[in-house]
């Protein structure tokens, strides 16, 4: 970089060193200026990387033999704590260095691989989703075995590295110069200059890439509405097999007394016989009772249990929403519109940018949601930090 840096037109060392101290102070302006969204990017990291690293250790160290259900948390988990590394390596660099960026190989890759981790993640809600609907909407159908759900999210990953290679071509190190700091020449990291074609297909590039997410969220969106609505349903049944199965426990004793006294007006002999029927059939029943009850039970409490799950991947896909859909609107937003940063006050840049990064949200917030629903989770971490 400093080979870079120090390319000038003068020979002169006074004037390199001059040049020099130009541009780190130019860099100065922009590191003060990117410094409240520096704070809110190390915030991300304080929190994401150890949450991340808790959720990984808890479902698949400790967890380990709930594979149906929470399968996915830990390929997800893996995924955000990738890309909430490499967005956050990008986007502190470019905090910190906006005008002495290091290098086209630096910048390329580290988007790329951005892009690429954060569609990654994207794309397993898509299949999460599709999981859930065939373990909720269709329980008898064929489900999604354990091959499938490793095939599914190497086809993700795959996808996600494919999709993106344009981010190579597209981004890299610009030029950019200052003339209140006498013409000095920055580095940046940004798209690259080229003719109207290369333009034009930029913007097809960026907007075959906003209309996946926005597919991704439609798809997502229709598949958990009608997770929803069977979730409520059969809700609505376990309810009403319930209350009848509570009436007919009650009513059974008063039919078969009936019976009894009947039977004992008629003769004694056949009151004898009925009695030790009856007294053979309730100890029988008094055997059987218990028993279908409690499978009732157990089966009642795994489908809550299915349902608890299927809403908390509910609500880390509507998180996701949140965090995609604004990242990608600035991103169409910027690119055809080059001064769009530049025409803003100081406020409105700050929440502007703290918009376009939102996306991050979505890679250190699941471990939040899974302490909400997922009581297994909460015990967890109670016992790996010795919590009573």
């Amino acid at each position: 970089m400093d080979d870079i840096v120090n390319t000038t037109l003068s020979a002169d060392p006074l004037d390199r060193i001059k040049e020099r101290a130009f541009l780190l102070y130019w860099n100065d302006i922009y590191k003060e200026l990117y410094f409240p969204n520096t704070i809110i990017l190390a915030l991300y990291l304080l929190i994401g990387i150890p949450g991340n690293i808790v959720v990984i250790l808890v479902y698949q160290f400790r967890l380990r033999k709930e594979k149906d259900g929470r399968y996915f948390i830990t390929p997800l988990a893996y995924l955000d704590l990738l890309a909430l590394i490499i967005t956050a390596s990008l986007n502190l660099t470019r905090n910190t260095r906006q005008v002495l960026f290091p290098g086209h190989g630096v910048c390329r890759m580290l988007l790329y691989l951005s892009y690429m981790s954060t569609c990654s993640s994207l794309f397993l809600l898509n299949v999460i989703a599709v999981q859930r609907f065939q373990k909720i909407c269709r329980p008898f159908g064929r489900q999604m075995d354990v091959f499938w759900k490793k095939a599914s999210i190497g086809i993700c990953v795959l996808v996600s590295t494919m999709l993106y290679i344009p981010v190579l071509f597209y981004y890299g190190v610009i030029e950019i110069r200052n003339p209140q700091l006498g013409n000095i020449t920055g580095y940046q990291c940004n798209k690259l200059p080229g003719s109207a074609a290369q333009l034009k297909g930029l913007r097809i590039f960026q907007g075959f890439g906003f209309f996946i997410t926005i597919s991704n969220v439609v798809v997502i969106t229709v598949l958990y509405i009608i997770i929803t609505v069977s979730i409520v349903k059969q809700v609505r049944k376990m309810k009403s097999t319930k209350v009848q199965a509570t009436g007919d426990s009650s009513g059974t004793p008063d039919t078969t007394a009936m019976s009894y006294v009947s039977k004992h007006q008629t003769s004694m002999s056949a009151a004898t016989e009925s009695s030790e029927a009856l007294e053979s059939s309730v100890h029988s029943m008094s055997k059987l009772k218990p028993t279908k009850q409690k499978k009732a039970h157990q089966k009642s409490d795994a489908r809550r249990g299915a349902f608890r799950v299927s809403f908390m991947f509910m609500t880390i896909s509507f998180v996701g929403f949140l965090a995609y859909i604004p990242s990608w609107t600035f991103i169409v937003i910027e690119t055809n519109n080059p001064v769009f940063w530049k025409s803003m006050s100081t406020t409105v840049f700050h929440v502007c940018l703290a918009l376009r990064r939102m996306y991050m949200l979505n890679h250190f917030a699941n471990p939040f949601i899974y302490s909400v629903f997922d009581i297994a989770f909460r015990q967890e971490i109670r016992k790996l930090f010795c919590v009573k």
